[in-house]
Order: C-alpha cells, then sequence, then structure tokens
C-alpha cells in the first residue's frame, strides 16, 4: 500500500507536521532546507521574523514556539528548537539569506498555501487592524496618537520598501548602505550622525562609534513623516523603473533622497525651524493615553 502514495511535490511539504493545533515545522527540520550550515546564523533569521511578527502585531509565542530537540534521546543538554506555524515559516524565508531556487521554492510554498483562516482574511481589513493595534499599543506606552500613526505609517512603508530590495536582487549587507545613502539625502547627514545628534548609546570598535538601537523610534512625528515618504517615494521608483541591482536602486534611492530634502528645507523655511531634532522620543514620549482622559489624576505627595 506505501507504493501508492505519491511522493512529496515539495521538500516543504516532507517536512511537514500535524497536530491537534494544526500544521508545524521545526526550525532543525528547516535549517538545512534553507541552505543554512550554521544554527546560531538560522537563528538569527528567525529572530528577524520574530520582529516582524510582533510589529504585524501577530502573537510571537504562538507563531515561534521554544521546544527541545530530540531532548528524549540526547546525551547530555538537549539542543534548542522552534515549533514553526506557516506564516513563522513564511516570515523566516523572507529575512533569511538564502538565494537560488531553494529560496523561490520556499517562498512560494509558504506563501501560496496558507492557512484556512487566512484565506477567509481580507488583506485590507487585516492591515487596519494591526495598524489600529499598533497605534494603540504605541500610545499605552506614552506616546501620543499623531507620533503613534506616524511610526506606524514608517513601518510600513520601510517594509514596503526592503521587500522591494529583497525582490530587485540587493542583499541584506547592502541595506545599511542603500538606508545611509537615503537618510543623508532626505535629512543632510548620515543615520550614525542622526543618532549621536540625538544622544544614543555609543560603544566603540576602534575608533569608529557603534550606536546601540534603531532611529526611527526616537524619531520626532515630522521626522517619522519625512522618514516614511523617503521610503515610499523610494519605492515607487523602484516599481515604475523596474530597477534591479545595486546600481539602479541605489540610483533610484539618491533621487528621492533628493525629493524629500527639498521638501523637508521647504517645511524648515516655511517654520523657521529645523526637521533634525535633537529630541530623543525613546527617552522622551510625547503623551499616551492619558491625553484621551477628561480628567488627569494628579499623583499624591
Amino acid at each position: 500500500m506505501d507504493d501508492m502514495i505519491p511522493a512529496p511535490t515539495s521538500p516543504f511539504e516532507a517536512i511537514r507536521h500535524t497536530d491537534e493545533a494544526g500544521d508545524f515545522w521545526t526550525a532543525r527540520e528547516l535549517m538545512p532546507l534553507l541552505e543554512y550550515s550554521s544554527w546560531q546564523r538560522f537563528e538569527e533569521a528567525i529572530q528577524r521574523a520574530m520582529t516582524d511578527c510582533a510589529k504585524a502585531g501577530r502573537n510571537v509565542g504562538e507563531n515561534f514556539n521554544p521546544k527541545a530537540k530530540n531532548a528524549a534521546k540526547s546525551a547530555g543538554r538537549p539542543g534548542k528548537d522552534y515549533r514553526l506555524t506557516r506564516y513563522a515559516c513564511r516570515l523566516i524565508t523572507m529575512t533569511a539569506q538564502t538565494t537560488g531556487s531553494i529560496a523561490a521554492q520556499a517562498r512560494t510554498y509558504f506563501s501560496d498555501r496558507v492557512d484556512d483562516a487566512e484565506q477567509l482574511l481580507d488583506p485590507e481589513l487585516a492591515y487596519r487592524e494591526w495598524r489600529r493595534r499598533a497605534i494603540l499599543s504605541y500610545m499605552a506606552h506614552g506616546y501620543s496618537a499623531e507620533w503613534a500613526e506616524r511610526r506606524v505609517d514608517d513601518i510600513a512603508a520601510r517594509n514596503a520598501l526592503t521587500h522591494e530590495w529583497n525582490v530587485r536582487g540587493i542583499a541584506e549587507k547592502e541595506y545599511p548602505i542603500l538606508t545611509d545613502r537615503l537618510h543623508m539625502g532626505a535629512f543632510g547627514l548620515k543615520v550614525a550622525d542622526h543618532k549621536a545628534l540625538k544622544e544614543f548609546a555609543v560603544t566603540y570598535r576602534g575608533r569608529k562609534p557603534l550606536y546601540k538601537g534603531d532611529l526611527p523610534p526616537a524619531m520626532t512625528a515630522t521626522e517619522l513623516a519625512l522618514n516614511a515618504l523617503a521610503s515610499t517615494v523610494a519605492r515607487e521608483l523602484h516599481v515604475s523603473n523596474d530597477s534591479q541591482g545595486f546600481k539602479q536602486i541605489s540610483d533610484d534611492v539618491d533621487v528621492a533622497g533628493k525629493i524629500v530634502g527639498d521638501t523637508r528645507r521647504q517645511i524648515e523655511a516655511a517654520t523657521g525651524r529645523v526637521v533634525v531634532s535633537s529630541r530623543n522620543l525613546l527617552r522622551e514620549p510625547d503623551g499616551g493615553l492619558w491625553e484621551l482622559s477628561e480628567e488627569t489624576i494628579e499623583p499624591s505627595e
């Protein structure tokens, strides 16, 4: 009877498991199929995917469930592994550094064969729900509604831009180079210099300063609006020009940076104030859900 069972049409289908919670894959089995030889490097891709999962408003623990590898069979301490949903695998394939036909197979397999619940989900409704929840989350952490909206829009614009970079032949190691060029054009200084202005924590590699943390969460609402505009303009140029490879993509980035830089200078001329600010919103949130209250309860002395 076994001879009548057709062979799996995909290597990813062959490692699919099913339990009472539904289909799942294990990180240890997925790793070699995505051509990773180092668990440490593959776990870095998993961590990036977990960050994207959180940004999308999805439950990280449900999609990336840590588990021990072969705990019953191991002699000594069991290795680390993850129980991954189809959605988690999809995010990993998007952030992984795998290239070529196997990467295309993985992205097609995990994107086309979505869960039944996701088939019923309207993408536009899903995005609006994610945006609403993300804004409320930022407001709960002390940020104003205006800042929260700008931050969420910036995240969406950046994700759309890096998606275009990914599918148009840009290696992940080239992302910081393009980001710096876009930032220089839009704001007149590099990302590191912008972080220095906002007094980010710094360490040194030799004489080179290394600033810890991401810049966008520290930006003002106006800075975020321009940052999102820069990502949006660059993406539109990539699509309209059908740009491929680093040279064409970087040319688009330079044009987008100049457009947003001109916009920034017009804002500065109209308001009489510089846009690039030393204020660090990570340290100084500008007001959260308490602003919506009719009464403010003063703390007792």
